[in-house]
């Protein structure tokens, strides 16, 4: 009746134990014999896939890069046993970007640059960057190619507005000198004074947007990419919507922009307008005076002047338009309105 228990005792003290390994650095012991297969599915093991992405982020392919199961760092068959020591590893698939290709073409006639410094207008390149898979557009520029024309011409551009007392008696100063000049406007001060907007369409000016909030802390540019777009959108679809007015043009703050300000104005129907002539008029201590020659001194064939009817006190800047438009005429140009 003694032998029994001694005999039992020997058998379990035969059977080999379980071995030690480690998965993703956590020890584990697992029945000796046990092949990775098997202690994949005991376990529950399975690395999350890497996703192939468009250039602009949109998710093309989930499970574009399965992800691995590695032993002792290298990849094995399910059915490999495994030994005392095996290091086990969860290797998740890597999100990948798609490649990119270039499309290039003559854009027809001449056409001002974006963005555009002058009213210059040139025989254009169009360079577009595009997603390999998914033809999205990553990037577009443009490249002058001969055959460029500068107007005997100025463009007047007012930006920051519309504000109230100085954008209508600019208006008016424009209206009665026979000018058409552009206006930039600020989103919010576009909710705030729609009788400044629907008053400036009426009086034929060009309106183009300025940002919803013009950020001058930091540098547009630099600005994350969703507030970027939040700042250049809004203003434009505010215009559509209210005024049915349909913003071809866009001033960056401070005009800093960079290949994703110049896409998202793109996708957003507009193109980037900059200067080349600035008298700094939002700055104080000069007089109508001093303003005007500071214009004048710089206006060339083609020049873009800006000006500014909102952010402050423009009482001095509409004090000097009337010897401004008097003196570019003077040099036998014509003032128009950017072309949109």
């Amino acid at each position: 009746m003694l032998l029994a228990p001694v005999l039992l005792g020997a058998e379990l003290a035969d059977l080999p134990g379980p071995i030690h390994i480690s998965v993703d650095g956590r020890p584990a012991m697992v029945a000796r014999g046990s092949t990775l297969g098997r202690v994949v599915r005991d376990l529950g093991l399975s690395p999350a896939p890497g996703r192939l992405l468009s250039v602009t982020g949109r998710v093309l392919e989930r499970r574009a890069d399965p992800g691995a199961i590695l032993v002792n760092g290298a990849e094995v068959p399910p059915g490999t046993p495994l030994a005392d020591g095996d290091a086990i590893a969860v290797v998740d698939g890597r999100d990948r970007t798609e490649g990119t290709r270039r499309e290039v073409r003559v854009l027809p006639g001449r056409r001002l640059h974006n963005p555009a410094y002058t009213l210059e207008r040139s025989r254009l390149r169009e360079i577009r960057t595009v997603g390999a898979v998914s033809g999205e557009v990553l990037e577009v520029r443009y490249e002058p190619i001969g055959g460029s024309v500068t107007p005997k011409a100025v463009a007047l551009t007012f930006d920051d507005g519309p504000w109230p007392g100085t954008t209508l008696r600019i208006v008016r100063i424009l209206e009665r000198m026979h000018v058409e000049a552009t206006f930039f406007m600020v989103g919010y001060l576009i909710e705030r004074y729609p009788e400044i907007v629907e008053r400036v369409e009426r009086a034929g000016m060009t309106i183009g947007t300025h940002s919803w909030s013009h950020p001058w802390r930091v540098p547009f540019a630099e600005l994350r990419p969703h507030r970027i777009e939040t700042e250049i959108r809004r203003p434009a679809e505010l215009l559509r919507e209210r005024f049915g007015i349909t913003p071809a043009l866009f001033r960056p703050p401070g005009g800093s922009f960079d290949p994703f300000v110049l896409r998202t104005a793109r996708e957003a129907g507009m193109r980037l307008v900059h200067w080349s002539v600035d008298p700094h008029d939002y700055r104080g201590g000069a007089t109508p005076a001093q303003l005007a020659r500071s214009v004048l001194a710089d206006v060339r064939r083609g020049s873009i002047v800006l000006l500014h009817d909102g952010g402050g006190d423009g009482a001095r800047t509409a004090a000097a338009l009337p010897r401004i438009i008097r003196g570019i005429r003077r040099m036998g140009f014509e003032l128009v309105a950017i072309p949109t």
